[in-house]
């Protein structure tokens, strides 16, 4: 498992556009392949938006229907955001199911 620093990627505190998720795309990719997992860390990012999470899980739920297994684990460590209404609709939208654990870690399961 590969645990991809957002802040190192982006070098942006706010990540607030669909274009920002894109940016990290390539560097999922051989977690996703590999491990059916993909672990994204936050430290240093202090605000994602709606916006922002939905394109992640496009483009994770893209990759879950290349996989033979149909199912992947994504982990958002450090979430500079607690999981709100507004981010499990948009998880579910994507057939994601979202637990937020006492750390602040989104533990999100997304099967197709």
């Amino acid at each position: 498992m590969t645990e991809i620093k957002v802040f190192d990627l982006l070098q942006r505190r706010a990540l607030i556009t669909r274009e920002s998720a894109h940016v990290i795309e390539e560097a999922m990719r051989p977690s996703i392949a590999d491990h059916g997992e993909v672990v994204l860390d936050f430290s240093g990012v202090d605000a994602v938006t709606p916006s922002f999470v939905d394109e992640i899980l496009g483009i994770i739920g893209k990759a879950v229907s290349e996989r033979p297994e149909r199912q992947i684990r994504v982990v958002f460590l450090n979430s500079p955001t607690r999981l709100s209404t507004k981010f499990a609709a948009v998880g579910r939208g994507h057939g994601a199911q979202i637990v937020e654990s006492n750390l602040g870690v989104w533990e999100m399961t997304i099967a197709q």
